[in-house]
């Protein structure tokens, strides 16, 4: 056995280095460690065994290994073992730590071999050398871009050339691209790493660079327009987020998904598991489409704590846990546990112990400080078990289909894009807002067709650019009247608002017979289905949401409790000149009373 300790000290904090550092697939390609093909073996007990190869010495030496879960605490350490089934070595650990060092870091990376091929040992020294060889260049690459903000690795001259073609392309857009976003949009095309733009993520750019996210999805989209991205279509697994179907295609996607990783099935969601990526044309850029390492911590960076706990045994960690939503999970328990960290009341370590048994995972849910956290793991099962603390905001950065499908410049490129005929993926939550021209027949037979034509169009126009500007999407117009859907309540009803104010700028402007709004809005589950080879929303909710805008009178906007009880909601409503009204209505064909809020805006 031959133990390998190298240590380096590097100029940025553990938070900053920690997202390059493990970044494994990336840091192998930068250290010159070859391409590794994996595949998953499902566990009887749930979850999956890794079985990877690699070729050495030009594909001469194939080594074959069983890689055990990647463990880690984020921003401190993680370690991997690989058991070989033949080949040089038997197995051997990696662990990387860091260690605060003021405002640097101390880097120390351990590796452990066991021989099988005795003969070899001459050569270790020299292996070890060029292996740390390798690695002290990798890290400071790292270092660099964590400390001084530098250009990725594989900028130069061709990235230069790529940028100037990228901008070129991105300018033919119509409408065209311009300013600073057609700018960062190239660069990133041109410069940035393989496993970057492999599968560019407009809103995880849109946080980098610090622009808005309807900009930099539109700027994508433009992309697409022009001929400078590919966009496809990806399923995530709602575990470990990899991608379990990719289609450049809604036709192509269906419902059921399985995930060899994870070893479980699921039903893919509209708003949730269903991703718009990009990435550049080859004729712009090729992408190496190489692994080096499939299991490391950047692969699912919402975990922040993953550790395998033998049977009858436990593990005790500490981690820091920041106000929010999370959940401890395992592959091996059909439950998790729900966690909420409440701003911290006081300094101290709070201490948590979860257990896992034959009927899954306790306690069910817990609400503490946030702050620093002591995890206790417990496995009382029979079994090896995996252990996963984990953000449940994940897919914060993902553009999903409730984002990008109804998108205006999405629609106008990919309108006949729709699932196949008798699929359709549910949508977890939705809030849908109907309008309706109030008095429009009347409006028509008083001014002549193209007179009343002409005022349906500018009030669709100020309706259209509310929807827009709130994050909301148009799914359809019907007559004089409009469907559009958005993520949150809070932003429904802030596209409401400006909808009555916009037309009460209009009212003022022409003098004529006044234009009156009829609208309601409901939020909740539905389904996203094929409707005459277009996308629409499907089910009761959608049912109760045309209702609700019946009830209106005009002028007003009409609310179910999913909408007026939301906290965002409310806290707009809160700070905004209005009256409101309850109501108990029966809707037409609907049963039951439904419970309403009426709000009447006010000028302020």
């Amino acid at each position: 056995m031959r133990t390998w300790a190298w240590e380096w000290t590097l100029p940025a904090p553990p938070g900053r280095l920690w997202p390059l550092v493990s970044d494994t697939d990336r840091l192998n390609r930068l250290a010159g460690l070859p391409p590794v093909k994996f595949r998953f073996e499902p566990l009887p007990a749930g979850g999956s065994r890794t079985v990877a190869e690699a070729r050495l010495l030009g594909g001469l030496l194939r080594l074959r290994y069983r890689e055990a879960p990647f463990e880690w605490v984020a921003n401190r350490r993680y370690a991997v073992r690989r058991v070989f089934g033949r080949g040089p070595l038997r197995w051997y650990t990696a662990t990387v730590e860091l260690h605060p060092a003021g405002a640097e870091t101390r880097l120390v990376q351990t590796i452990v071999l066991c021989l099988r091929w005795k003969f070899i040992r001459p050569l270790i020294p020299l292996a070890e050398s060029r292996m740390r060889a390798r690695f002290a260049r990798a890290y400071a690459r790292l270092a660099e871009e964590a400390g001084a903000g530098a250009a990725p690795a594989g900028a130069g001259p061709r990235a230069s050339t790529a940028e100037e073609k990228a901008l070129r392309l991105l300018g033919r857009a119509r409408p065209p691209l311009e300013g600073e976003v057609r700018r960062l949009l190239a660069r990133h095309i041109a410069a940035a790493p393989d496993h970057e733009v492999r599968a560019i993520r407009p809103f995880a750019l849109a946080r980098r660079f610090g622009r808005p996210r309807p900009e930099m999805l539109e700027a994508c989209l433009a992309g697409v327009e022009a001929g400078a991205l590919d966009l496809t279509w990806a399923v995530l697994c709602p575990h470990c987020r990899g991608a379990q179907q990719r289609a450049a295609s809604l036709a192509e996607i269906t419902s059921e998904s399985y995930c060899p990783a994870c070893n479980v099935h699921f039903e893919a969601q509209f708003d949730l598991s269903l991703e718009a990526t990009f990435s550049p044309v080859p004729s712009l850029r090729r992408v190496e489409a190489e692994t080096y390492c499939a299991g490391g911590p950047q692969n699912t960076p919402h975990i922040l704590h993953q550790v395998v706990v033998p049977a009858g045994q436990s593990r005790e960690e500490e981690a820091e846990l920041p106000p929010g939503a999370y959940r401890v999970r395992s592959p091996q328990s059909p439950a998790y546990v729900s966690l909420r960290a409440l701003p911290p009341a006081a300094p101290g370590e709070q201490r948590l112990e979860i257990a896992l048994g034959p009927e899954g995972l306790t306690p069910p849910q817990s609400d503490l400080p946030g702050g620093r956290l002591r995890l206790v793991c417990r496995n009382r099962t029979a079994g090896e078990a995996l252990f996963l603390l984990e953000r449940t905001a994940w897919a914060d950065d993902a553009a999903t289909g409730l984002d990008v499908a109804f998108f205006d410049r999405y629609r106008r490129l990919f309108g006949a894009d729709a699932f196949r005929p008798g699929e359709g993926l549910a949508v977890q939550n939705v809030v849908l807002l109907f309008t309706d021209l109030k008095g429009s027949t009347a409006m028509y037979e008083a001014a002549g067709d193209a007179a009343a034509y002409g005022r349906v169009r500018d009030h669709f126009g100020i309706l259209l650019a509310a929807i827009r500007e709130n994050g909301g999407g148009l799914v359809k117009t019907i007559g004089d009247a409009v469907m559009a859907s958005f993520k949150a309540p809070e932003e429904a009803v802030r596209a409401a608002l400006a909808m009555h104010a916009g037309i009460a700028r209009w009212n003022a402007e022409r003098g004529r017979e006044p234009l009156v709004l009829k609208m309601g809005i409901h939020a909740g589950h539905a389904l996203v289905v094929n409707s005459n080879d277009r996308l629409d929303f499907f089910g009761r909710m959608v049912n109760i949401s045309a209702r609700t805008q019946e009830a209106s009178q005009g002028g007003d906007i009409v609310l179910t409790p999913p909408v007026f009880e939301d906290p965002g909601a409310a806290a707009l409503l809160a700070g905004t000149p209005h009256r409101e009204e309850p109501l108990s209505l029966s809707l037409r064909g609907l049963e039951g009373s439904f419970q309403l809020r009426r709000i009447w805006p006010l000028a302020g």
